[in-house]
């Protein structure tokens, strides 16, 4: 990225928090790295029913686009012995050993932007994971206090792309939801914040690298990019 790209995303983002009253961090993938966990959550319960799930394809349908179960036994015509709510259920039980043991760690950068942020304005996570798997990763990481609100998968109906759980943070912010920025690595939380008519950030990472995200309002190259912009 350039000096005069750095000027504008710099400006643009100074713009951006100027018309913003609360902040709304995405999670998984953005703040914890915890996405490679939540594969193997998931491909550990698939294999048992004779299924191994495609690491690639899984961070695209999966991760970005949140395609979810109901896509996996799509693309791939299966046929499992197993309810899909109770796979879902397995792998949950999994994936909450590694929140609870220490194993996911925040991204080095997740902190420090959080706490910039918060400086002037109330911040929150919206998050598909469930709220005492996200406490048990901040809580490990010290960071149990960073955040105002914490809304997990069971502060929401529906899940993203739609934007039912951005709008929940807002009203949990005491905020507009137009006067809310959020801030996400995922389609389907670019989708969600779009339809909740709030500004969008995209943090682009080793996952998401070739996800169309035209339609979000800034894009950074790393959670470090973005942090230095924040102090540009």
């Amino acid at each position: 990225m350039n000096s005069l790209n750095e000027l504008s995303q710099s400006e643009k983002l100074k713009s951006l928090l100027k018309k913003t009253n609360g902040i709304i961090f995405d999670f998984d993938g953005l703040l914890a790295d915890s996405e490679p966990y939540h594969y193997l959550a998931y491909n550990q319960i698939f294999e048992k029913y004779g299924h191994s799930l495609n690491k690639s394809e899984y961070w695209v349908e999966w991760t970005s686009k949140g395609q979810g179960i109901a896509g996996e036994i799509k693309r791939h015509n299966l046929d499992l012995p197993i309810d899909p709510i109770k796979l879902r259920e397995q792998k949950f039980e999994v994936y909450s050993q590694y929140c609870q043991n220490g194993d996911i760690k925040l991204f080095p950068e997740a902190i420090k932007v959080a706490r910039k942020l918060k400086a002037n304005l109330p911040v929150a996570i919206a998050s598909g994971s469930w709220k005492h798997d996200i406490r048990a990763i901040l809580k490990n990481s010290g960071a149990e206090d960073l955040f105002d609100n914490i809304l997990g998968k069971e502060s929401a109906t529906k899940e993203k792309p739609h934007p039912d759980i951005f709008i929940n943070a807002a009203k949990s912010l005491h905020c507009n939801a137009s006067q809310c920025m959020v801030i996400e690595d995922a389609l389907k939380g670019l989708i969600a914040a779009k339809a909740a008519n709030m500004s969008c950030i995209i943090i682009l990472n080793q996952l998401n690298q070739n996800i169309d995200f035209s339609e979000a309002d800034l894009i950074f190259s790393s959670l470090s990019d973005f942090s230095v912009a924040l102090d540009s």
